[in-house]
């Protein structure tokens, strides 16, 4: 009998048989836990793209002034892969309406929307074993971020585009330019034009090409009036407005001396040489009109237009214009050249058409107003940020914006819309 024993013992045939059997489980095992893993991260991702895709949508309405959960909704039902469990259909249903919170964001970031969601689903292999259906569950927030620079912002939102090349303009801007218009498309690159520009931003579409600018955002958040309610444009109480004659001074001696305070008109009568002693220029329903071979200089200066029916500058002919906002940061109207009041006509038009020595160094702020660049083959300069209801680039303007050199020149930051979790 043990003699038996001891020849079964050392008897290998059939090991092999008794290994494979003993191993099957564990292989099975592995293969159908590999297989829940790869069907369980299969739908994360996606549950994960249709939440990042949802709080995207969420953080968009909010920054366009509207609510976000029903922004949220109509993404979700949109997605190819789940439901809510409001709504019919044959997609995979989630455990629960999604749940969108409103978390604080960082300094720097606004209208932040977190969304949350989550489905149930079993898994071939793992179900065995389970008791309970494992859930899945998908987070993702959005916010607006700083992005790009720019300093040109047009404000106009509806009816047509904010930003407009026409004729044969020459224009290189040195930094970018938005147009919160939402027109198809935002800006119009008609005539025969000539743009260097980093970036091109409209909130509608743009054109497939824009020549000289390195990128094209469409369908950007608008960016809100980074002035808005900032300066007060109402003449000082107690202060007089009287004519351009009476703020003149030096008689008949080149450059005539122009002083600060409130003017009901502002039009040298052609040929003149005017500087502007620095202070504050206020213009009551009136224009700022230089036409002919005037020549204007002045270096800490504001000039607002304002009153009933507010004006604006008409610079036309072969004017020379070398003007410079304040750089004191004390001052109130720090690094404001031009400044027209709200209650302006819409689109109230203004002019600049300056000649080859002309510069423009500070902001030009024309909340309603429609600014139009447009002279001849003379090459402007301008450190000058332009924030206005409408802009246009015509006839054979010349305008470089080297920004280098510039004391009051400034940009701002727009924000858009990024995944931050």
């Amino acid at each position: 009998m043990i003699a038996s024993l001891k020849r079964l013992w050392r008897d290998r045939r059939g090991n092999a048989l008794i290994i494979a059997g003993a191993a099957l489980p564990m292989l099975v095992g592995a293969a159908g836990l590999a297989t829940d893993t790869i069907q369980w991260t299969l739908w994360k991702r996606e549950l994960q793209r249709a939440a990042d895709s949802a709080a995207f949508a969420g953080a968009y309405s909010l920054a366009m002034g509207d609510t976000a959960s029903p922004a949220v909704n109509r993404d979700l039902d949109n997605n190819n892969y789940f439901r809510r469990p409001a709504v019919s259909g044959s997609k995979m249903v989630m455990t629960a309406e999604p749940t969108v919170a409103f978390p604080t964001p960082p300094a720097t970031y606004t209208n932040a929307v977190q969304v949350t969601i989550s489905i149930q689903k079993r898994l071939g292999f793992s179900s065995m074993f389970l008791t309970a259906t494992p859930t899945i569950t998908a987070t993702a927030t959005a916010a607006q971020v700083p992005s790009d620079e720019y300093c040109l912002i047009t404000l106009k939102r509806h009816g047509g585009a904010a930003l407009k090349f026409s004729g044969n303009p020459t224009v290189n801007l040195g930094c970018g330019a938005i147009s919160d218009s939402d027109t198809n498309p935002s800006v119009d690159t008609g005539g025969t034009y000539t743009l260097t520009a980093p970036v091109v931003a409209g909130v509608g579409t743009l054109p497939s090409a824009i020549t000289g600018v390195t990128r094209l955002r469409p369908h950007q958040v608008p960016m809100a009036d980074p002035f808005a309610g900032q300066y007060s444009t109402s003449v000082p109480s107690g202060m007089s407005c009287t004519n351009f004659q009476t703020h003149t001074s030096n008689g008949n001696t080149s450059p005539k001396t122009l002083t600060p305070g409130c003017y009901t008109s502002f039009a040298p009568n052609g040929g003149g040489n005017y500087v502007m002693q620095p202070g504050v220029y206020y213009l009551n329903n009136t224009d700022m009109t230089l036409n002919g071979n005037d020549v204007i200089s002045g270096t800490g200066v504001t000039i607002i237009f304002t009153g009933d029916t507010p004006g604006g500058p008409k610079m036309n002919g072969n004017a020379t214009i070398n003007l410079a906002a304040p750089t004191d940061p004390t001052n109130p109207y720090y690094k404001m050249l031009f400044i027209q009041a709200s209650n302006a006509a819409t689109e109230n038009g203004s002019t600049i058409n300056g000649t080859a020595g002309s510069k423009f160094d500070g902001t030009m702020y024309f909340p309603k107003g429609q600014l139009t660049f447009n002279g001849t083959s003379g090459a402007m300069t301008k450190c000058a940020m332009v924030v206005s209801y409408t802009a246009i680039f015509a006839g054979n303007t010349n305008l470089q914006n080297d920004l280098t050199g510039c004391t009051a020149g400034q940009t701002k930051k727009t924000k858009a819309i990024r995944l931050i979790g």
